[in-house]
Order: C-alpha cells, then structure tokens, then sequence
C-alpha cells in the first residue's frame, strides 16, 4: 500500500465503494478491474508514483480493455523502481484532457491529465487500475492493496469460500463494529473471470477506509449467515477468512 491517491487530497479521495474492484454491481455491468474516484470533471489526475508513460490518448483505434473506446482518453505509466520482480502498470481511464505524452517521464504527483466521463463512463470519474506483469486487461490487481489507506484507516481483506477451499463469487460481505459506531462497510466478493488475486494473499474480497476496531465480518447467503470476528488496524492489511458451508 505505497501508492498515493491519483486526485487531490484538497476534493474527494475515498473509492466508490458501490462499484469495487471485482464488482458486477449486482449483474448488471461486466466485472470491474480498477476503482473509481468520483471527482468533477475536470479535477488534476497525479501520477501515483514515477515512471515512463506507455500510452497517452484515446483508446479509439487500439484497446487497452475489451473493446475500443472503452476507456476514452487515458494515460498508462509504466512504474520505475517498484518494489516487485514483475513490471507494474497504471491505468488512468476517462479523461477529459490528457497532459503527458508516450515516452514522458513522470514523477509523483505530477498532473497526467484531467477527470471526465470520455469511453464507457455514466458520469465524471476517474477508473484507476494497477496491472502486473503485463499492461493487459486481463493483468489488472486490486488498488485498494497499493494505495494508501485514508489517514487513520485500514483495509479489510481475506476469502470467502467453501470448507474444500472453493471461492464463492459475488458473496455479500458486511462488516459491523461491535465495540463503537461506524460507518456502514460491505462490499462483494470477486466475479468469476479477469479479477485476479494479489499473488501472495490470494484474497477474493477487499475493502479500503475501514476505521479501527472490533468487527463482525458478516456473509448472509439468503438462508444461512456467517460470521467471524476481525480487529482492524490502521495502516495495514487485515486478513479474515470466512468458511461458507452448505
């Protein structure tokens, strides 16, 4: 969790949390491989990390996803210096104006363009992806595992699955806190297809901006629920395992 947040921390910096990374949104869109920021049309886009610019433009005659004019006007960084032995990516999608041209270096925080609704988009945001290992569609990883966490936040990620080690797809997940009011948290687990796991966790689930505590974590499957217990801390990853029988 290295990267910093693509938009300005002056607007808004928290994830769509209807539309995670993994999401179908209930069946109705294609599985989603990145994260939204819903920012005003026109908000900064900050590269996350240096790098050299792999692509700048729009994507109408080659696709970086699947198909043309997917993502509109974006920009791709391949990352400098990343703390992996495979190649990192990262993918600005639906821009309104793009800053930065292929071949150009870039450094932290510097403007790569501007937040639209250009491509397959239902408003002004920004779709923010990590790719490892190739700058494909079918290489995208969970952000919410590189960027870092709100000020005074955690992540919260693990599997849902069977007693045999099977992954349940699309499982609700609530998380309530037992020792104080929060905010209310849930997300799904992956869809079946491109969203892949993060090669040393193998999770299915994650959800980011979590604040601290004692947490329920709670999988209803319409005729029976599971739970288990979780403390989060702030700054980290935190892990829990939800075994889901028949």
């Amino acid at each position: 969790m290295w990267l910093p947040r693509p938009v300005p921390s002056s607007g808004p910096t928290w994830t769509d949390k209807a539309y995670p990374y993994g999401s179908t949104r209930g069946g109705l869109l294609r599985p989603h491989t990145g994260v939204e920021f819903d920012v005003p049309a026109g908000t900064p886009v900050l590269a996350t990390a240096a790098g050299t610019v792999v692509a700048a433009g729009n994507d109408t005659t080659i696709s970086y996803g699947p198909q043309t004019d997917f993502y509109g006007n974006l920009v791709i960084i391949e990352l400098a210096g990343q703390a992996t032995d495979s190649s990192v990516f990262t993918l600005y999608g639906h821009l309104s104006e793009v800053s930065v041209s292929v071949g150009q270096s870039v450094s932290p925080g510097d403007v790569v363009g501007l937040s639209g609704s250009t491509g397959v988009a239902d408003g002004p945001h920004l779709h923010f992806e990590v790719r490892v290992g190739q700058n494909t569609y079918e290489s995208t990883r969970n952000p919410l595992l590189w960027l870092t966490p709100l000020h005074e936040t955690g992540v919260v990620a693990g599997r849902i699955a069977g007693p045999g080690g099977e992954l349940f797809y699309e499982a609700p997940l609530t998380l309530v806190r037992v020792d104080a009011p929060a905010p209310y948290t849930a997300t799904t687990s992956y869809a079946a297809g491109v969203p892949n796991a993060d090669g040393a966790l193998g999770e299915n689930f994650a959800v980011d901006d979590v604040i601290p505590g004692f947490y329920q974590a709670i999988v209803d499957t319409g005729s029976r629920r599971f739970t288990t217990d979780l403390w989060v801390y702030p700054g980290r990853v935190n892990w829990v395992e939800i075994v889901v029988s028949p």
